[in-house]
């Protein structure tokens, strides 16, 4: 059976690698993937081009073609022309767009020529997917397929998908006396964007004046005959349905917005801070149970068989940064020595004439673990606990400096918080309307052998209730900006989205979630690194980095690899297939 965590990993991880490509290609270092999507910073990489969406699941073969093709079309074509030139009516636009991103593609350099294998065989993959779908089959399919598969041969100067061809030869003749000439200038207008814009605009208002006119016919058709059964659901149809406004809006992001968020000017509100606490749950539970999880804790380490020398020798080299070079004397290649040239008269046989630089590397970082203490997280609270223990430990041993912090609620649906705004008058639009929880597992003054008790509060499955994420992140990173170290890192272990069930209610669902993006983006522009680690999930959709955890089955080595590559400083990291 197959493990789904496996699999989001896997694809991640695929997308990855084609983000490194499309960042190399585009010469963009911005790119990166958010789900399934690629992003330029904030600036989501999302086209009309049917043959440029991303699948939920996509194998390399064929996303190195999308990734190809977008950069390409990053490469080549001007946004703002392209934006201005876009026609009104939504199925002249899907024309149009498309149409660029295919110009783009054919400007592909002849010394790439893999990378115009990736986009014919992108093309060709999409083809097929389509006509399989059965999209051709229906009057409007059959068109935009047609003239897809037209336009892109001429650009590409490549043959239509085979198994099609002859399927789509009655169609193009008949496109052949209204577009012919149109097409057959494509190739000759393709280095210059407004020429071919101009091409591609009379291309797409045919198109869209077909479609239209079809449709037109078979409501007077269905006006004609009522008692016709009715005719199959054209699925291409939907397709054309869609809001295309949205599409291209540039603001696609896997979050929504938060209206209440928008109509403060991004202000964050809080109804009340009286009832708000920074706990230490070590010191409210028996010791006696404490040390029976920390039991537990040891005999499940000993199970996972992990190699924890090893482990902290990964750690360490993944830590050292390459700082101010350090110079090496007296050697016998290299740079040579200004100070010893005399000596190449009175000693020609001196052959330690020469300087190497020798980079220093160190490790001084401080690495915050922050814990989301919601309800949804009891299932996985010994694993975590087991994760935690661990990596602390290892870490340390490695030169870092380490914390674990959680953040959770003082009580269900609001509390005391809550019940101060009924009593208030209700407030409109309150802000979050909860009594949250800090909490400090372990400071990051203290060793693992100080707080290794401490830790098993994790596991104390009362104190798990609701989560604010974005205040929890933004008191954690202001504890790290106060750190003396010179590389800070924040790891977020969370199963979703923030919750708290009276905040939301109050203000609109996507409240928390928009406050959470605003304060992450806010701390990276402050050089703290932060991670997400997602519990069976993908969290790039909140997170500009994240990880996928698979707790199923405990701490898996898959898990301990992606932890230890991210803590690799940027200027080291590297992508490899």
């Amino acid at each position: 059976m197959t493990n789904p965590t496996l699999e989001l990993r896997e694809q991640r991880r695929i997308r990855e690698l084609c983000a490194a490509t499309l960042r190399a290609l585009s010469k963009d270092a911005k790119v990166h993937v958010r789900q399934q999507w690629f992003f330029s910073g904030n600036q989501p990489l999302v086209h009309l081009a049917p043959h440029l969406q991303a699948l939920p699941k996509e194998q390399l073969q064929y996303l190195r073609g999308l990734a190809d093709g977008l950069a390409l079309r990053i490469t080549h074509s001007d946004p703002e022309l392209h934006q201005k030139l876009m026609p009104e009516d939504p199925i002249a636009r899907l024309v149009f767009d498309w149409l660029e991103s295919l110009r783009t593609e054919s400007l592909v350099p002849a010394n790439l020529p893999g990378a115009r294998h990736n986009l014919l065989t992108r093309f060709y993959y999409w083809s097929a997917g389509f006509h399989h779908a059965g999209h051709t089959h229906s009057e409007l399919g059959i068109l935009l397929y047609t003239v897809a598969q037209m336009c892109w041969c001429r650009l590409m100067e490549a043959p239509p998908l085979p198994e099609t061809q002859d399927y789509i030869e009655h169609t193009r003749a008949a496109l052949s006396e209204p577009l012919g000439q149109f097409i057959y200038d494509l190739k000759h207008q393709r280095e210059a964007q407004e020429d071919f814009a101009q091409t591609a605009l009379h291309i797409a208002d045919f198109v869209a004046a077909s479609v239209h006119n079809a449709r037109a016919e078979r409501e007077d058709k269905k006006k004609q005959d009522v008692e016709d059964e009715q005719e199959p659901l054209d699925d291409f149809a939907l397709i054309l349905d869609m809001d295309f406004d949205e599409v291209m809006g540039a603001d696609i992001v896997a979050h929504t917005q938060s209206v209440t968020l928008q109509q403060q000017q991004g202000r964050y509100q809080v109804f009340t801070r009286e009832f708000d606490a920074v706990t230490h749950p070590a010191r409210t539970v028996r010791d006696d149970l404490l040390r029976e999880y920390r039991r537990e804790i040891n005999t499940l380490i000993s199970h996972q068989h992990i190699q924890f020398n090893l482990l902290v020798e990964r750690i360490r080299q993944a830590l050292l940064d390459e700082r101010d070079s350090q110079w090496l004397w007296d050697q016998e290649e290299g740079l040579i020595d200004g100070r010893r040239l005399s000596q190449i008269v009175s000693s020609p046989t001196e052959r330690r004439l020469f300087r190497q630089p020798q980079p220093r590397l160190v490790s001084d970082c401080c690495v915050t673990f922050l814990v989301d203490c919601s309800g949804s997280m009891k299932a996985h609270a010994t694993t975590i606990t087991l994760m935690l223990d661990l990596l602390s430990y290892a870490l340390e041993r490695a030169g870092a400096q380490t914390e674990v912090l959680g953040f959770t609620t003082g009580a269900w649906n609001g509390g005391r918080a809550y019940r101060r705004w009924r009593a208030t008058g209700r407030k409109p639009q309150p802000g979050r309307l909860n009594e949250i929880e800090h909490r400090i597992f372990k400071e990051a003054d203290q060793s693992w052998r100080q707080a290794n008790l401490d830790l098993m509060a994790l596991m104390k499955l009362d104190l798990y209730r609701e989560g604010v994420d974005g205040e929890a992140i933004e008191w954690a990173c202001e504890r790290l900006l106060e750190n003396d170290a010179e590389r800070k890192l924040l790891f977020v272990l969370s199963d979703g989205s923030p919750m708290d069930s009276a905040t939301q209610l109050e203000n609109d669902e996507h409240y928390l979630t928009s406050h959470l993006v605003q304060v992450v983006d806010h701390y990276l522009q402050q050089d703290i690194e932060i991670c997400a680690i997602g519990i069976g999930l993908d969290l790039s959709q909140l997170y500009r980095d994240s990880l996928i955890a698979d707790l199923e089955k405990g701490l898996d080595n898959h898990f301990l690899d992606d932890f230890v590559r991210c803590l690799v400083p940027r200027n080291r990291r590297h992508f490899s297939y």
